[in-house]
Protein backbone atom coordinates (compact mmCIF):
# COMPACT_ATOMS: atom_id res chain seq x y z
CA UNK A 1 0.00 0.00 0.00
CA UNK A 2 1.46 3.58 -0.52
CA UNK A 3 1.51 5.84 2.21
CA UNK A 4 0.70 9.80 2.29
CA UNK A 5 3.76 11.64 2.46
CA UNK A 6 1.48 14.31 4.42
CA UNK A 7 0.70 18.03 4.01
CA UNK A 8 4.40 18.97 4.21
CA UNK A 9 5.48 22.56 2.62
CA UNK A 10 5.52 21.73 -1.44
CA UNK A 11 9.14 23.01 -1.39
CA UNK A 12 10.43 20.68 0.89
CA UNK A 13 9.45 17.71 -1.05
CA UNK A 14 9.54 18.78 -4.92
CA UNK A 15 11.87 20.65 -6.52
CA UNK A 16 10.60 24.38 -8.24
CA UNK A 17 10.81 23.57 -11.54
CA UNK A 18 8.01 21.01 -10.91
CA UNK A 19 6.10 23.93 -8.82
CA UNK A 20 6.34 25.94 -11.54
CA UNK A 21 5.41 23.68 -14.58
CA UNK A 22 2.13 23.05 -12.62
CA UNK A 23 1.35 25.99 -11.41
CA UNK A 24 1.57 26.81 -15.20
CA UNK A 25 -0.62 24.01 -16.44
CA UNK A 26 -3.29 25.37 -13.81
CA UNK A 27 -2.65 29.06 -15.08
CA UNK A 28 -3.61 27.38 -18.59
CA UNK A 29 -6.50 25.77 -17.75
CA UNK A 30 -8.29 29.91 -16.80
CA UNK A 31 -7.61 28.99 -12.82
CA UNK A 32 -5.64 32.72 -11.23
CA UNK A 33 -2.36 32.31 -10.47
CA UNK A 34 -3.11 33.28 -7.00
CA UNK A 35 -6.06 30.61 -6.87
CA UNK A 36 -3.17 28.12 -8.02
CA UNK A 37 -1.21 28.50 -5.35
CA UNK A 38 -3.77 28.87 -2.92
CA UNK A 39 -5.04 24.96 -4.29
CA UNK A 40 -1.36 23.60 -3.92
CA UNK A 41 -1.03 24.47 -0.47
CA UNK A 42 -4.13 22.35 0.19
CA UNK A 43 -2.66 19.32 -1.54
CA UNK A 44 -1.22 15.92 0.21
CA UNK A 45 2.26 14.48 -1.29
CA UNK A 46 1.96 10.75 -2.33
CA UNK A 47 4.45 8.70 -3.75
CA UNK A 48 4.23 5.35 -5.96
CA UNK A 49 6.67 3.43 -6.94
CA UNK A 50 7.16 2.20 -10.50
CA UNK A 51 4.15 -0.50 -11.44
CA UNK A 52 2.03 0.81 -8.82
CA UNK A 53 -1.85 1.47 -9.20
CA UNK A 54 -2.64 5.22 -9.03
CA UNK A 55 -6.45 4.04 -9.66
CA UNK A 56 -8.64 1.38 -11.05
CA UNK A 57 -11.48 1.93 -13.47
CA UNK A 58 -14.59 2.37 -11.72
CA UNK A 59 -13.01 3.37 -7.85
CA UNK A 60 -14.47 7.07 -6.18
CA UNK A 61 -13.63 10.03 -8.83
CA UNK A 62 -13.09 12.09 -5.66
CA UNK A 63 -9.66 13.37 -5.65
CA UNK A 64 -7.68 14.61 -8.79
CA UNK A 65 -3.44 14.06 -9.22
CA UNK A 66 -1.26 16.60 -10.28
CA UNK A 67 2.15 14.55 -11.77
CA UNK A 68 4.94 16.57 -10.06
CA UNK A 69 7.51 13.81 -10.85
CA UNK A 70 7.70 10.73 -12.68
CA UNK A 71 5.64 9.46 -15.60
CA UNK A 72 2.01 7.88 -15.75
CA UNK A 73 0.41 5.46 -18.10
CA UNK A 74 -3.10 6.31 -18.13
CA UNK A 75 -4.96 3.69 -19.95
CA UNK A 76 -8.41 1.55 -20.66
CA UNK A 77 -8.30 -2.14 -20.17
CA UNK A 78 -12.40 -2.95 -20.29
CA UNK A 79 -12.97 -6.60 -20.62
CA UNK A 80 -13.07 -8.52 -23.54
CA UNK A 81 -11.63 -5.39 -25.81
CA UNK A 82 -8.04 -5.00 -26.14
CA UNK A 83 -6.27 -2.16 -24.08
CA UNK A 84 -5.82 1.31 -25.16
CA UNK A 85 -2.90 3.89 -23.65
CA UNK A 86 -5.14 7.04 -23.58
CA UNK A 87 -2.18 9.19 -22.18
CA UNK A 88 1.47 9.28 -20.67
CA UNK A 89 1.06 12.18 -18.29
CA UNK A 90 4.52 13.41 -17.19
CA UNK A 91 4.75 16.64 -14.41
CA UNK A 92 2.37 19.46 -14.79
CA UNK A 93 -0.06 17.01 -15.71
CA UNK A 94 -3.52 16.32 -14.71
CA UNK A 95 -4.91 12.85 -14.19
CA UNK A 96 -7.88 11.20 -12.25
CA UNK A 97 -10.35 14.05 -13.45
CA UNK A 98 -12.01 11.97 -16.28
CA UNK A 99 -15.13 10.22 -14.60
CA UNK A 100 -18.55 8.74 -15.34
CA UNK A 101 -21.81 9.95 -12.73
CA UNK A 102 -24.27 6.12 -12.13
CA UNK A 103 -28.06 6.88 -11.87
CA UNK A 104 -27.33 7.91 -8.20
CA UNK A 105 -25.44 10.74 -9.01
CA UNK A 106 -22.23 8.71 -8.16
CA UNK A 107 -18.72 9.51 -10.04
CA UNK A 108 -16.22 7.37 -11.30
CA UNK A 109 -13.00 7.13 -12.30
CA UNK A 110 -13.34 6.11 -16.58
CA UNK A 111 -9.68 4.77 -16.89
CA UNK A 112 -6.96 3.57 -14.98
CA UNK A 113 -3.56 5.04 -14.18
CA UNK A 114 -0.01 3.02 -13.85
CA UNK A 115 2.98 4.75 -12.63
CA UNK A 116 5.31 4.19 -15.30
CA UNK A 117 8.37 5.40 -12.96
CA UNK A 118 8.89 6.40 -9.59
CA UNK A 119 6.37 9.48 -9.02
CA UNK A 120 5.29 11.39 -7.16
CA UNK A 121 1.75 13.01 -7.39
CA UNK A 122 0.09 15.99 -5.47
CA UNK A 123 -3.66 14.90 -4.20
CA UNK A 124 -6.42 17.51 -4.43
CA UNK A 125 -10.19 16.68 -3.87
CA UNK A 126 -12.70 18.00 -5.66
CA UNK A 127 -13.89 19.61 -2.53
CA UNK A 128 -11.05 21.62 -2.03
CA UNK A 129 -11.47 22.72 -5.57
CA UNK A 130 -14.86 23.37 -5.18
CA UNK A 131 -14.08 25.69 -2.04
CA UNK A 132 -11.30 27.70 -4.62
CA UNK A 133 -13.73 27.89 -7.61
CA UNK A 134 -16.32 29.25 -5.24
CA UNK A 135 -14.08 32.75 -4.32
CA UNK A 136 -13.40 32.90 -7.79
CA UNK A 137 -15.49 35.91 -9.92
CA UNK A 138 -17.79 35.11 -12.68
CA UNK A 139 -15.33 36.30 -15.30
CA UNK A 140 -12.40 33.85 -14.58
CA UNK A 141 -15.20 31.44 -13.97
CA UNK A 142 -16.31 31.73 -17.74
CA UNK A 143 -12.66 31.45 -18.48
CA UNK A 144 -12.07 28.42 -16.54
CA UNK A 145 -15.09 27.08 -18.49
CA UNK A 146 -13.69 27.94 -21.90
CA UNK A 147 -10.01 26.81 -20.84
CA UNK A 148 -12.11 23.33 -20.31
CA UNK A 149 -14.27 23.05 -23.01
CA UNK A 150 -10.90 24.11 -25.75
CA UNK A 151 -9.15 20.88 -23.84
CA UNK A 152 -11.95 18.76 -24.34
CA UNK A 153 -11.99 19.92 -27.69
CA UNK A 154 -9.02 19.63 -28.33
CA UNK A 155 -8.78 15.54 -26.95
CA UNK A 156 -12.08 14.80 -29.20
CA UNK A 157 -10.53 16.29 -32.55
CA UNK A 158 -7.27 15.23 -32.26
CA UNK A 159 -9.02 11.42 -31.49
CA UNK A 160 -10.75 11.83 -34.46
CA UNK A 161 -8.31 12.63 -36.56
CA UNK A 162 -5.84 10.46 -35.59
CA UNK A 163 -8.32 7.46 -35.99
CA UNK A 164 -8.52 8.12 -39.79
CA UNK A 165 -4.93 7.87 -40.42
CA UNK A 166 -2.86 4.54 -41.39
CA UNK A 167 -0.94 2.79 -38.70
CA UNK A 168 2.46 4.13 -39.85
CA UNK A 169 1.54 7.40 -39.75
CA UNK A 170 -0.10 7.00 -36.13
CA UNK A 171 3.20 5.52 -34.40
CA UNK A 172 5.00 8.51 -36.55
CA UNK A 173 2.94 11.22 -34.78
CA UNK A 174 3.00 8.79 -31.37
CA UNK A 175 6.76 9.15 -31.66
CA UNK A 176 7.04 12.48 -32.39
CA UNK A 177 5.11 13.64 -29.41
CA UNK A 178 6.79 11.62 -26.84
CA UNK A 179 10.27 12.98 -28.55
CA UNK A 180 8.56 16.65 -27.90
CA UNK A 181 7.08 16.10 -24.48
CA UNK A 182 10.06 13.87 -22.99
CA UNK A 183 12.55 13.94 -25.55
CA UNK A 184 16.47 14.35 -24.22
CA UNK A 185 19.01 15.78 -27.01
CA UNK A 186 21.17 13.02 -28.30
CA UNK A 187 24.19 13.27 -30.65
CA UNK A 188 22.55 11.43 -33.56
CA UNK A 189 19.08 13.28 -32.94
CA UNK A 190 16.38 12.70 -30.10
CA UNK A 191 16.42 9.82 -27.06
CA UNK A 192 12.62 9.20 -26.59
CA UNK A 193 11.47 8.38 -22.84
CA UNK A 194 10.33 6.54 -20.97
CA UNK A 195 11.16 3.10 -22.30
CA UNK A 196 8.39 1.67 -23.80
CA UNK A 197 7.49 -1.88 -24.84
CA UNK A 198 5.75 -2.71 -28.05
CA UNK A 199 3.18 -3.89 -26.56
CA UNK A 200 2.44 -0.32 -25.03
CA UNK A 201 3.17 1.09 -28.45
CA UNK A 202 0.54 -1.21 -29.85
CA UNK A 203 -1.83 0.28 -27.14
CA UNK A 204 -1.29 3.74 -28.08
CA UNK A 205 -2.13 3.73 -32.24
CA UNK A 206 -4.54 0.66 -31.64
CA UNK A 207 -3.12 -1.88 -33.30
CA UNK A 208 -1.33 -5.19 -32.49
CA UNK A 209 2.64 -5.78 -31.02
CA UNK A 210 3.83 -7.71 -34.43
CA UNK A 211 2.40 -4.81 -36.67
CA UNK A 212 4.59 -2.22 -34.26
CA UNK A 213 7.61 -4.58 -34.85
CA UNK A 214 7.38 -4.19 -38.67
CA UNK A 215 6.56 -0.50 -38.28
CA UNK A 216 9.36 0.29 -36.42
CA UNK A 217 11.58 -2.20 -38.73
CA UNK A 218 10.82 0.02 -41.57
CA UNK A 219 11.49 3.30 -40.00
CA UNK A 220 14.91 1.64 -38.94
CA UNK A 221 15.74 0.83 -42.53
CA UNK A 222 14.45 3.91 -43.73
CA UNK A 223 17.22 5.53 -41.80
CA UNK A 224 14.70 7.61 -39.49
CA UNK A 225 14.97 5.31 -36.32
CA UNK A 226 17.34 3.69 -33.94
CA UNK A 227 15.82 1.18 -31.73
CA UNK A 228 18.59 0.11 -28.79
CA UNK A 229 16.08 -2.39 -26.71
CA UNK A 230 13.50 -0.71 -25.48
CA UNK A 231 14.92 2.61 -26.28
CA UNK A 232 14.41 4.56 -29.48
CA UNK A 233 16.32 7.51 -30.90
CA UNK A 234 14.76 9.50 -33.53
CA UNK A 235 17.58 10.88 -36.08
CA UNK A 236 18.45 14.63 -36.63
CA UNK A 237 16.17 14.62 -39.74
CA UNK A 238 13.49 13.60 -37.49
CA UNK A 239 14.22 15.87 -34.22
CA UNK A 240 11.23 18.11 -33.21
CA UNK A 241 11.88 21.77 -33.39
CA UNK A 242 12.31 22.03 -29.73
CA UNK A 243 14.58 19.52 -28.66
CA UNK A 244 17.19 21.91 -28.11
CA UNK A 245 15.40 23.45 -25.58
CA UNK A 246 16.34 21.99 -21.85
CA UNK A 247 15.82 18.19 -21.50
CA UNK A 248 12.55 19.08 -18.86
CA UNK A 249 8.90 17.31 -20.27
CA UNK A 250 7.15 19.80 -22.08
CA UNK A 251 3.68 21.00 -22.57
CA UNK A 252 1.89 19.32 -25.09
CA UNK A 253 0.35 20.49 -27.37
CA UNK A 254 -1.40 19.50 -30.55
CA UNK A 255 0.70 17.84 -33.63
CA UNK A 256 1.12 19.80 -36.54
CA UNK A 257 -1.12 16.59 -38.33
CA UNK A 258 -3.57 17.83 -36.51
CA UNK A 259 -4.20 21.52 -36.62
CA UNK A 260 -7.12 22.83 -38.64
CA UNK A 261 -7.59 24.67 -41.59
CA UNK A 262 -7.49 27.98 -39.84
CA UNK A 263 -6.77 29.85 -43.74
CA UNK A 264 -10.33 28.36 -44.68
CA UNK A 265 -11.84 30.04 -41.91
CA UNK A 266 -9.72 33.12 -42.53
CA UNK A 267 -10.68 32.65 -46.45
CA UNK A 268 -14.72 32.64 -45.54
CA UNK A 269 -14.36 35.84 -43.05
CA UNK A 270 -12.84 37.16 -45.77
CA UNK A 271 -15.70 36.20 -48.02
CA UNK A 272 -18.08 37.50 -45.91
CA UNK A 273 -16.67 40.56 -45.36
CA UNK A 274 -16.64 41.40 -49.12
CA UNK A 275 -20.31 40.28 -49.58
CA UNK A 276 -21.00 43.09 -46.72
CA UNK A 277 -19.19 45.98 -48.10
CA UNK A 278 -21.08 45.39 -51.79
CA UNK A 279 -24.45 45.05 -50.45
CA UNK A 280 -26.75 47.34 -51.63
CA UNK A 281 -28.41 49.41 -48.88
CA UNK A 282 -31.81 49.00 -48.28
CA UNK A 283 -33.47 52.56 -47.58
CA UNK A 284 -36.61 52.96 -45.37
CA UNK A 285 -39.16 55.12 -47.33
Amino acid sequence: MVQPMGEMPMNLQVSAQAQERLLTKLSSMGLPRSAATALLERHMLVRYPKGAELFTMGSPADVVFAVLTGLVKVHSSRAGSDPVLVEIAGPGDLVGYADFADADGERSQLFEATALTNTCVALFTRHQIAEVLKGLEPEALLRITEAINSMWSSVVYRYATFLGMSLRKRLEIVLGELAERFGVPDSRGTLLLPELAQEELAEMIGSSRPMVSKLLTEMTARGTLIREGRRHILLAAQKPAHASAAAAPREPGLHPAFEPARAVTRRVRSDRRAVRATATPIVNI
